[in-house]
């Protein structure tokens, strides 16, 4: 009734006399309905944790007002930005009701209609999918829910804007304006102010302004009558009407919507924010204050080529920048999902790109020296792996912060069992039992978020260490350089077609303009079919052409060490391979000239994790691995044992004591209980497979144990609940440096997990590797290592010289597929 009422009176009206005969539950569910409606996910948030998680424990899992908290928080997740967190929480909602009897349809309904929400900013195709099955439902039940019919047509049409169906959404949308207002008597509500604001914008995307300006502006009355001037939805539509005025070169009129947008999107009402942007725990919703923040610097750049010529323009515009970076530290701190992490990340990364053009122009107008490439080089920094980055900090803080072990145990194994029940529901194809995973997720999930709310307010220095985000330097880069070596940090700008490239050494830090980013990946791509397929005349041909455009400058004569730091499908290309002088079309591969005959190579997540990576302490003991004989249809791998054998005799003769599993004792159960912590080398020689559309399913094989619970594989969400130590990881195994390619946060795979578990350098495969070729050239590196104490660059160069040498193993098919991640 509440709820209901909330469409046509004040909301803060009904907050305020809120029915006394309501019981405590039901008063606080409906306090935090309330305001969510109102915009203050804040305390909507506060409100719904405690409830389920006193409604649990008296009323148990399968209760109609616990599927409705369900519901609720998931869409207050989604409204923080929390996407796959609120899936879940919606999915179990759902489950829920499915298993009521007497169930009102509309209730199950609503849920498909909100997962749909969520799915608007993930799949749009899957939010279609979403929508019509609740209309479908709705349509049934025409009589209680004509307002929610009008409502999901409005989100169906909002997705066909998103496909440029204009026509069919502006059919839709006059529609269901016309429905709406005959529904409520033309009484304006916020419903109408969504229609309203939707139809503006399809007259902004086709050119039609007036009729744009027209209906933007007569939403944000609506907005304002029913809300006031703080909301999200007003923030929202002002925005919009920031870009309407950018299209028309009105650049002052597009700042000061862009401004009042900000103003909107706050709980202060301090409107003076253009030089001090409100502190992230005053924004009433982050991610729009991003997209709003990336509209303003596009604001300021286009004011500045298009009219000004100011350079204050830019500097403005990159202060938007440095605020938008304070905002995604506070929405990472807060976001405890990785995949939520991630789709932040990919936004990050636009932001990212943005700060870099900008701070780039100014290097180039300005006297300033340097300065602003520094900056450049900075932002850079920020768009490069922060899950792992985050990972060592917290890691560090836990050190430093004092924690007793057996609360630091009992973390690791809450967060190890989250990562195997999030595994199950990803396999699992059975809807009952994936129902029953995710509620005992959900329950995990809680006591692990409440685990680590205690610790960091128990250990209150643990906390500040843990959010500390220290400066990127270029002096401390540098230092921890040697005199021959340099790092080459790539960051692909999809915006201006380019690719930028940083070259740093001990002594200075230069910039290239890499121009055609789009035709030089094609070339990658062709370079690595070349590679896989060995098709050696073509190879000649596109890797001098790739060599010549990817590092389009000499580098001075005594470096003899490259770090590359790439970024996108760079992450997916060996760089050793890249021939540095034309070839004659009679060469043999053995005869040309590659990257790695003139240098070491490696590479690395970011500059500033290289750096860290240097102050672990190691023991000198190894763990090998080779299940070499399978029990599930794969091939087995005798060179795979011969590898081990090598290896172990190498570790015995040089002091480093060993422990083998080999056949059966290379279980995945084995593997788990050993002391991880305590081994210098792990080394897996063995099978791999991955999932570029869910990284987490990655994994590795082990032999399966009849007696355990296990099923042989290693899953890379499993990894990530790891704890070891080691200074060196090798993953002899196929395409284990492969996964999803994610902007800001690399490549996503078996590789960033068991570096964010805490390998402190891995050997990582590209493609499909031969079993023979791979045990000579492990052969090789361990002799290299082991028995000259060189860096893991050195030996791994000499191993594939080795085979460039060789007469059977010279094609870069066999030795180009191993990379060295860290150095």
């Amino acid at each position: 009734e509440l709820i209901e009422r909330s469409r046509s009176e004040s909301i803060d009206s009904l907050i305020n006399n809120i029915n006394l005969y309501l019981s405590e539950n039901e008063r606080k569910a409906a306090l935090a309905e309330l305001y969510f409606l109102k915009g203050r996910n804040d305390l909507a948030s506060e409100y719904l944790k405690t409830q389920i998680d006193s409604f649990i424990q008296t009323a148990g899992q399968n209760n109609e007002l616990l599927a409705r908290l369900y519901k609720n928080y998931g869409l207050v997740l989604w409204n923080q930005g929390k996407d796959e967190d609120a899936l879940t929480y919606l999915n179990q909602s759902l489950a829920i009701y499915g298993q009521l009897t007497a169930l009102n349809p509309i209730n199950q309904a609503d849920i498909l209609n909100n997962i749909g929400l969520v799915y608007a900013n993930l799949n749009i195709d899957k939010a279609l999918a979403y929508y019509q099955k609740a209309l479908s439902i709705y349509q049934k039940n025409q009589t209680n829910a004509i307002d929610k019919i009008i409502q999901t047509s409005i989100n169906i049409s909002v997705i066909q804007i998103r496909k440029n169906d204009f026509k069919s959404a502006l059919v839709n949308l006059n529609q269901a304006l016309s429905d709406w207002k005959a529904l409520y008597s033309g009484k304006p509500l916020p419903t109408e102010a969504f229609i309203l604001a939707n139809i503006g914008n399809i007259y902004s995307l086709t050119g039609d302004y007036i009729l744009a300006e027209d209906y933007l502006m007569e939403s944000t009355a609506i907005y304002v009558k029913n809300f006031g001037e703080k909301n999200a939805e007003l923030a929202n539509v002002l925005m919009q009407l920031g870009d309407l005025y950018l299209k028309q070169n009105k650049y002052k009129d597009a700042l000061a919507y862009n401004h009042k947008a900000v103003v909107a999107n706050t709980f202060s009402s301090d409107d003076n924010i253009t030089v001090n942007y409100p502190e992230p725990e005053n924004i009433i919703k982050p991610n729009l204050l991003l997209v709003t923040l990336m509209r303003r610097v596009i604001i300021l750049e286009n004011f500045y080529y298009g009219f000004s010529l100011k350079n204050s323009h830019l500097i403005e515009a990159l202060n938007a920048i440095d605020y938008a970076d304070q905002l995604i530290n506070f929405m990472r701190n807060t976001t405890p999902n990785k995949k939520d992490i991630i789709a932040l990340s990919d936004l990050a990364a636009e932001i990212y790109e943005d700060g870099q053009r900008i701070a780039l122009q100014l290097d180039e107008v300005t006297l300033l020296k340097n300065d602003y490439l520094i900056k450049a080089f900075q932002l850079a920094e920020k768009s490069k792996s922060s899950i792992l980055f985050s990972a060592l900090v917290e890691t560090e803080a836990k050190e430093f912060a004092g924690i007793p072990q057996e609360l630091l145990d009992q973390e690791k194994t809450l967060a190890t069992d989250l990562a195997y029940l999030s595994n199950q529901m990803n396999l699992i194809v059975s809807q009952t039992a994936k129902d029953q995973i995710r509620s005992v997720y959900l329950e995990k999930k809680r006591t692990y978020e409440q685990f680590v709310d205690n610790l960091e307010q128990s250990y209150p220095e643990y906390f500040e260490l843990k959010h500390f985000k220290p400066s990127i330097s270029l002096p401390a880069v540098q230092n921890y350089l040697a005199n021959d070596e340099a790092i080459l940090e790539y960051t692909i700008a999809p915006k201006s077609n380019e690719i930028y490239l940083y070259i740093i050494t001990k002594k200075e830090i230069k910039f290239e303009r890499i121009v055609g980013a789009e035709e030089l990946i094609k070339y990658l791509r062709a370079y690595r079919n070349t590679l896989l397929y060995n098709l050696r005349s073509s190879f000649q041909d596109i890797s001098y052409e790739l060599y010549s455009r990817i590092i389009p400058i000499k580098l001075e004569k005594n470096i003899s060490s490259l770090i590359i730091i790439p970024d996108g499908e760079l992450s997916n290309m060996p760089f050793e391979a890249l021939l540095t002088t034309p070839a004659n079309s009679q060469s043999m591969y053995y005869d040309l000239n590659y990257l790695i005959h003139d240098y070491e190579v490696s590479y690395g997540f970011s500059a500033m994790l290289l750096q860290k990576n240097q102050q672990q302490q190691f023991e000198n003991s190894s763990l090998l691995i080779s299940p070499t004989e399978f029990k599930n249809s794969l091939a087995s791998l005798p060179g795979s044992l011969l590898e081990i054998e090598s290896i172990n005799k190498l570790c015995f003769e040089n002091s480093i004591s060993t422990t083998v599993m080999t056949y059966n004792d290379a279980s995945e159960t084995n593997f788990k209980a050993s002391e991880l912590t305590k081994y210098k080398f792990i080394h897996f020689a063995t099978h791999g497979t991955v999932n570029i559309d869910n990284p987490e399913l990655s994994a590795i094989y082990f032999n399966e144990d009849s007696l355990s619970d296990e099923d042989g594989l290693l899953y890379v969400g499993e990894v990530y609940g790891l704890s070891i130590n080691a200074d060196l990881v090798v993953l002899s195994a196929c395409e284990t440096g492969l996964g999803q390619i994610s902007r800001g946060e690399g490549v996503v795979g078996l590789g960033q997990a068991f570096a964010y578990s805490g390998a402190n350098n891995l050997i990582l495969s590209l493609w499909k590797v031969a079993d023979q070729s791979t045990s000579e050239l492990m052969n090789y590196f361990y002799t290299a290592n082991i028995q000259s104490n060189t860096n893991y660059a050195v030996g791994l160069r000499a191993a594939k010289l080795d085979l460039i040498n060789s007469k059977t193993y010279n094609s870069p098919y066999y030795w180009a597929p191993f990379i060295l991640w860290g150095k």
